[in-house]
């Protein structure tokens, strides 16, 4: 089976789509090759927080590394993280080191790399920003995203961090207090799904492995 490693707004994108859309988006990756169309917004996003990037920085930026739509929307997404971060008073902090966790036993793999980190009103934070128009994510699959966020920086010494989801399409913080209680439970369901899917479209055996038992899942996924 191929080894495959999503970003984060990848992983968020399949968790959100339905069963056959799911299955064509793996399909797309044993294409190979990729384009990172966020690496504008990746790449600025510190800048802003940090107090060194106003509006026509960005829009110079940007447009020095990227053109037509993906232009527009990095431009799109970083202005509306300008806006946030102007109505508040925030301090830089040192981004954590990225984080490639295991999704299932299929080979699928997270990156875990959030875009910001910074001090607000006593509390330290990590933001995800979420910059796609399509899919719009619901709040089961903001829940599900964020739960596993969460989970694997607290392993690694997060406890004094909180977390967010910045959806720029939206212009709305998603916090862990908006986490639903059944998040857990989800992941494990597209835990199963995902692992079956990729399993059978990796190894092109034209059959789906066996998904995992509950157990199995709550062994290495966030779990309470």
């Amino acid at each position: 089976m191929e080894n495959r490693e999503l970003a984060f707004s990848t992983f968020l994108k399949l968790l959100e789509l339905a069963e056959h859309q799911k299955a064509s988006t793996l399909r797309g990756f044993m294409r190979g090759g990729g384009f990172n169309y966020w690496r504008p917004l990746q790449n600025l996003a510190p800048d802003i927080v940090n107090g060194n990037l106003d509006l026509l920085g960005i829009q110079n930026k940007v447009g020095a590394s990227a053109k037509g739509h993906q232009r527009k929307y990095n431009e799109h997404a970083l202005t509306n993280l300008l806006k946030w971060v102007g109505r508040r008073t925030i301090s830089p902090r040192t981004q954590p080191n990225k984080l490639v966790v295991k999704f299932g036993n299929s080979g699928l793999k997270v990156r875990l790399n959030p875009e910001v980190a910074f001090a607000m009103g006593g509390h330290s934070y990590l933001m995800h920003i979420w910059a796609t128009n399509n899919p719009t994510l619901t709040e089961e699959t903001l829940s599900m995203g964020l739960y596993f966020f969460r989970h694997y920086y607290r392993k690694v010494g997060g406890n004094d961090v909180q977390f967010l989801i910045f959806d720029t399409v939206k212009d709305r913080i998603f916090a862990e207090f908006n986490v639903l209680d059944s998040a857990n439970d989800m992941l494990i369901e597209q835990r199963a799904i995902l692992s079956s899917m990729w399993s059978e479209i990796s190894s092109g055996t034209g059959a789906p492995s066996t998904p995992p038992t509950t157990s199995e899942y709550q062994e290495d996924q966030p779990h309470v």
